[in-house]
């Protein structure tokens, strides 16, 4: 069996590796209720930086514009998350293969 040479960053990156699926899943699941909530509700769901939107562009399309930015954020930081993983990796990878 094989002896793993550092636990920690081992499973630092396992974490942000699950933490980015879960990001990944609850961001698309939001997304999902968040249109839903716009053509239930037909009032603008929106708020704060961009709370313009919803007399800029009608209640529903604002708020599904709102949605997908907030949306688009959620997963931008998920690929981070997996990009932090992956970092990891490659810096264990490159210890193993660059031993004398």
């Amino acid at each position: 069996m094989k002896e793993i040479k550092y636990p920690a960053l081992t499973t630092i990156a396992g974490i942000y590796r699950i933490l980015a699926w879960i990001t990944i899943m609850l961001t698309l699941i939001l997304m999902v209720v968040g249109v839903i909530a716009a053509f239930v509700s037909g009032t603008y769901i929106g708020g704060g930086l961009l709370g313009f939107l919803g007399s800029l562009l009608g209640a529903v399309f604002g708020s599904i514009v709102f949605v997908f930015v907030y949306g688009t954020l959620g997963l931008f930081f998920a690929i981070l998350e997996l990009a932090v993983a992956e970092i990891l990796y490659v810096f264990m990878d490159i210890e193993e293969n660059t031993r004398s």
